[in-house]
């Protein structure tokens, strides 16, 4: 981590609600006999950029899992419309200088793959927020599921998409690109964008990834070579479980 950012508060937090209208339950999940949820927790217990790391959820079902496997939570309101303004009231009641933002559908990543963002997004000089991508095939592209990401210059995120952006209107055979999900913050980006009304085109595509764009936030973008499998729906479970055995295997 760059020494202008040593020695601020960074927080790390996995946030996880019972109520996707796409996989109800998602973070009890059971994947390879161990809940979703606490796959992401591990990993990230294991970082070394971590210290401070807690899930925020609003469901007295996950807060079990939590109490009965050691994971530090706090309870969150009910009203968050999605998983960064959750992270935000953790972010605002423990007074963090910066948010690493962990999706809890990411039970594939390991702690190095999130280290070694936290360092480059860190990189950057200034930024509200960073993400990462990952190239895809123009096949995957076609995936609502997963959300595409126009890159610009000085690796700036110029939009996002479930559709397949760029289009290939003159057969040019562009590179696609999908969103990963973690985010780093800056506490006061996070404040101001759990603040910000929701828009039009984030009502639209339904990620609120639009939302930053429709209000000129500074997304910043790093890209990985990683391999990572979501869990958006119930059938990628399998496409999950199948990766994790591949790699307990040592084969990828």
């Amino acid at each position: 981590m760059k020494d202008k950012y040593k020695g601020k508060k960074v927080v790390g937090v996995i946030p996880a609600r019972m109520q996707s209208s796409r996989f109800h339950g998602k973070p009890l999940a059971k994947i390879l006999g161990k809940e979703m949820l606490a796959w992401v927790y591990e990993y990230c217990m294991q970082c070394r950029n971590l210290r401070d790391v807690y899930v925020a959820t609003d469901h007295e079902d996950i807060a079990a899992l939590c109490q009965a496997k050691n994971m530090r939570y706090l309870m969150t309101s009910p009203a968050h419309k999605n998983c960064s303004e959750r992270s935000n009231e953790v972010a605002q009641r423990l007074g963090a200088d910066f948010v690493v933002e962990i999706q809890g559908d990411e039970p594939t990543l390991r702690a190095e793959d999130v280290d070694d963002f936290i360092d480059r997004a860190f990189d950057f000089d200034a930024f509200d927020v960073v993400t990462q991508y990952a190239e895809i095939s123009a096949q995957d592209a076609r995936d609502p599921q997963d959300v595409k990401i126009a890159v610009g210059p000085g690796e700036k995120a110029l939009f996002f998409s479930r559709a397949p952006i760029p289009y290939d209107f003159k057969n040019k055979s562009p590179k696609y690109y999908k969103q990963i999900g973690l985010y780093v913050w800056h506490a006061d980006s996070i404040r101001r964008f759990s603040e910000t009304p929701k828009g039009c085109l984030e009502g639209i595509e339904d990620t609120h990834m639009l939302r930053l764009i429709e209000h000129g936030f500074d997304v910043r973008l790093v890209s990985t070579g990683i391999e990572a499998i979501g869990v958006d729906v119930p059938e990628n479970i399998a496409e999950a479980e199948e990766f994790l055995r591949r790699r307990q295997a040592g084969k990828c």
